[in-house]
């Protein structure tokens, strides 16, 4: 998981440390909401499957997924033809398989021991910061370019391509909502090229 950013709210701030996971402990701060300002702390531990199904759900995981279904359908389609291409079929299935063993299941094994620790992140008007027990890392909304809602998570994705999440169960249904507003405002969707579909 990446790193996210840190901002200074202007007048009323907003604050709350919520325990998911592991110990299920009640807001340790109270909550102050402001017209224009956004000052949100969660802590919280995620297990092995959730963090699969994060990345599995990623931007760059799920667009080569549907790509080789894709190759695979073309190859099953050319069997029915008088030219068939075999290899489209083998090779739409490898890499959905290649991507899930490599790129899901061996990630997960090599976070495991962040998996062992509760997160804490916090995000504010300017900047995410995201705090395990390894280290904590602090970054400017400016190096973000977009953030996507997709199967339970926020994906925020860098102007470089890199791409990190943030478990929406984390948060209440009040911080949710004002975190919707806050990225549509922050960092607003952006129109896809139909034929970079996955940039």
């Amino acid at each position: 998981m990446r790193s996210l950013w840190t901002f200074r709210a202007p007048a009323t701030r907003r604050e709350r440390s919520r325990a998911l996971g592991y110990s299920g402990a009640a807001p340790a701060h109270p909550i102050e909401i402001g017209s224009h300002s956004v000052d949100i702390t969660a802590t919280f531990q995620m297990t092995a499957r959730e963090y699969r199904s994060a990345i599995r759900n990623s931007p760059a995981v799920r667009g080569a997924m549907i790509i080789g279904l894709l190759l695979a359908g073309s190859g099953l389609l050319s069997l029915l033809s008088g030219d068939p291409k075999t290899w489209l079929v083998y090779y739409g299935i490898g890499v959905p398989v290649f991507m899930e063993v490599a790129a899901v299941r061996l990630a997960s094994r090599k976070s495991a021991a962040l998996l062992a620790e509760p997160w804490t992140v916090r995000v504010t008007e300017e900047t995410y910061t995201l705090r395990t027990a390894a280290s904590q890392a602090e970054v400017g909304w400016s190096v973000y370019r977009e953030v996507n809602d997709r199967s339970g998570f926020w994906y925020l994705r860098q102007l470089n391509g890199a791409s990190g999440f943030l478990p929406k169960r984390a948060f209440g249904d009040p911080e949710q909502a004002e975190l919707a507003d806050f990225f549509a405002r922050r960092l607003p969707p952006r129109k896809k090229r139909w034929y970079r579909p996955f940039a």
